[in-house]
């Protein structure tokens, strides 16, 4: 049974995030008392800054991460973590521009006030709680003028807001992957590998189920084969050609198959965990130019979202501490290797590119340092 303080912190997280996806609003606290209303900047409506103003009693910002500020042509220095922009002459469809449209120098105009935000801040914390919720991060907030929570508690009572703690962010991610156990599980025989189970993680505190496909048996006597494979709606089910995706993760099913064992770790993390919604506009923006990588951060986002958290504790669940892990991705052998797993071999997976894929490939291997080869 999950402690009773962890579990209300994933709870207050997980309701938080959902008014935001409904364009409402949330109260955000930090330790020290520093608190600001927040909602999301890509769904304001054109009575939503006054509203967040009128509440707070302070001028409402714009929250751009530092992704964001550099593919507007604004670089910002080391230890910064995004930039807050004054509103004050902003109609709804600038700030919505701002926040998501193609980027371009000449959206920041030369009249706009800009303040540096560092890491641990509020402005850095609100971009994270909507990395959480799939949201674009480009936040509006509006900061409190008093740190005295007694006054926070009241004004939220008052307007039936949600109080969020900065601490509660900081521990959702793990919070959740440490909470996965094993819910169901049944033989489904698959095309590459007819002698498949299915085992289904559901994490006790809530948040996204992920699955293992056990290929054969394990024998515990040789390290298995494993793949951690992020979902791709688009090239796992539809056959998408914008990327390597399913190839993949048809190869590694065919390996494991081959070999008699192994173990295929699914993970819910659609578009290295910015969400389908968000994907697709980053595929629009790969459509006019940009690249897998500079389309992310356009949005936004850093170049990789994902943390294999959940892959270590569901490996784990299954007996799994030492492996050959089939990856291209030097990122995920560290995480691993970093949460006490031993990754005793690489084995490498490169499908045959097309002319859809060939840059997404190119791309991750010249600017993620994807590896080829042994």
């Amino acid at each position: 049974m999950q402690d009773l303080r962890v579990n209300r912190t994933h709870l207050k997280t997980e309701r938080s995030c959902q008014e935001l996806r409904r364009g409402g609003v949330v109260l955000l606290r930090l330790a020290n008392g520093a608190a600001c209303f927040l909602r999301s900047a890509e769904l304001i409506a054109d009575e939503d800054r006054a509203e967040l103003q009128q509440l707070a009693g302070s001028a409402a910002l714009l929250v751009l991460t530092h992704t964001r500020m550099d593919s507007l042509g604004r670089a910002l220095p080391d230890g910064f973590s995004g930039a807050s922009l004054s509103t004050h002459n902003l109609d709804p469809t600038m700030l919505a521009a701002l926040a998501v449209d193609q980027p371009s120098p000449g959206l920041l105009g030369s009249g706009l006030t800009i303040v540096s935000e560092r890491k641990g801040s509020l402005a850095d914390y609100s971009t994270r709680l909507l990395r959480i919720a799939k949201l674009v991060p480009a936040a509006l907030i509006s900061r409190l003028p008093t740190r005295d929570t007694a006054i926070h508690e009241k004004l939220c009572k008052e307007h039936g807001i949600m109080i969020i703690e900065g601490r509660d962010v900081d521990q959702y991610i793990s919070a959740a992957a440490q909470s996965l156990k094993i819910a169901a599980r049944a033989n489904v025989p698959l095309r590459s590998a007819p002698e498949s189970e299915v085992i289904m993680f559901r994490a006790e505190l809530g948040g996204d189920e992920h699955f293992a496909v056990v290929v054969g048996t394990l024998s515990g006597a040789t390290p298995p084969l494993v793949r951690l494979h992020s979902q791709c709606i688009t090239g796992d089910i539809l056959g998408s050609l914008k990327c390597d995706c399913g190839e993949q993760l048809e190869g590694a099913l065919k390996l494991m198959a081959a070999e008699g064992s192994g173990v295929l770790v699914y993970l819910a993390q659609e578009g290295r965990d910015i969400g389908l919604l968000n994907k697709m506009r980053a595929y629009a923006l790969q459509d006019n130019g940009l690249d897998t990588i500079d389309a992310n951060h356009a949005l936004g986002f850093e170049s990789d979202e994902r943390y294999f958290l959940p892959a270590c504790k569901i490996l784990r669940e299954l007996g799994v501490d030492a492996l050959r892990l089939i990856t291209n991705n030097p990122e995920k052998i560290a995480q691993l290797e970093e949460n006490g797993l031993v990754v005793t071999d690489r084995v490498p997976m490169s499908p045959a590119s097309n002319s859809h894929n060939e840059r997404y490939i190119k791309t991750k291997q010249d600017r993620s340092g994807h590896l080829t080869g042994h």
